[in-house]
């Protein structure tokens, strides 16, 4: 008969059975180690190990590493690469939080005329690109003001 308690909590030392365990830090060498169903929950309440969305794998905060992308966090999976809450990968993340850019043309009453490149948060509209354009730069002169936005990489040449 095999024996029902293979394993030693790395929290609460007390031995459990194979199919109460989750592993920790698993695919980090040297820094892999076994706790109970119990010990698990409660650490994870506790903040103390955090399990990723994406593949299910649990680790402790010390090997985890964050990083602000376009204003954002992104925690890479130390596992699957993905981010730990999003289960985007880096260039899925990038896409979803770049900032919206636009193109603004202003025409002056002289007949000059010059263009800009506006990049605002995804929740600013067309009026906050003004709004940031004349923060910058002197419109009194403006004869006519036109915004187009830039959708795609193909849209720059």
């Amino acid at each position: 008969m095999e024996k029902e308690n293979n394993y030693i909590c790395a929290y609460c030392q007390q031995p459990f059975p194979i199919w109460d365990m989750r592993p920790v830090n698993r695919s980090i060498e040297g820094k892999k180690f076994r706790i109970c169903d119990s010990c698990a929950d409660s650490a994870r309440d506790q903040s103390k190990i955090v399990q990723c969305d994406a593949c299910g794998e649990y680790f402790t905060s010390d090997v985890l590493h964050d990083e602000e992308i376009c204003g954002h966090t992104f925690t890479a999976c130390p596992n699957c690469g993905k981010d730990m809450v999003d289960c985007m990968t880096r260039e899925e993340f990038e896409k979803e939080h770049q900032p919206r850019r636009y193109v603004v043309v202003v025409r002056n009453t002289d007949g000059s005329q010059r263009g800009y490149v506006v990049a605002m948060d995804n929740s600013a509209g067309v009026g906050d690109v003004v709004k940031k354009l004349a923060g910058k730069v002197n419109l009194s002169p403006a004869a006519s003001i036109t915004i187009a936005e830039i959708l795609m990489d193909e849209d720059e040449f």
